[in-house]
């Protein structure tokens, strides 16, 4: 496998969320991990969980052309997005679980930045826009090396 070595990160997360007129904007820096598999890259973190002392786990696996963002903790979600695309996943909390629809109007990533911007549906009603910005830092790339000390 050899592409698996884990490096520890700084997300700095930004997510604005339009409905209509009202604007909500989430905004955190947590540390996590970040790894090659497979031709992608996968992002680990903790996700506070607006209004509690909760975090939900947060993975996005990042190519090219697509992201799939997982979601576990109270609040479970798990959806693929391809630029210009429909795409229908699922979204799970403490009281449902529903189909949620999804179209991505843009995507990037790049080393140490990622942006998706994507309307959500449930039952084909657009619920909102949501428009997320993560940054990501190395924080310290000898870490994942074994380092042996003489003492």
């Amino acid at each position: 496998m050899g592409d698996e070595m884990s490096l520890s990160i700084e997300i700095k997360f930004k997510m604005i969320i339009s409905h209509d007129t009202q604007k909500m904007e989430i905004d955190f820096i947590e540390t996590g991990s970040k790894y090659h598999k497979n031709n992608k890259t996968y992002l680990k973190f903790k996700e506070p969980i607006i209004d509690t002392n909760e975090y939900n786990d947060l993975t996005l696996i990042c190519s090219n052309d697509a992201i799939t963002i997982i979601r576990n903790g109270k609040m479970r979600m798990h959806q693929h997005f391809y630029l210009h695309e429909f795409t229908t996943g699922y979204y799970t909390n403490e009281y449902i679980t529903t189909e949620i629809k999804t179209y991505t109007n843009e995507y990037q990533f790049t080393n140490d930045f990622l942006y998706l911007d994507y309307d959500l549906y449930i039952e084909e009603n657009k619920i909102g826009r949501y428009q997320m910005e993560v940054r990501i830092k190395g924080v310290d790339y000898e870490q994942g090396i074994p380092i042996t000390s003489e003492d």
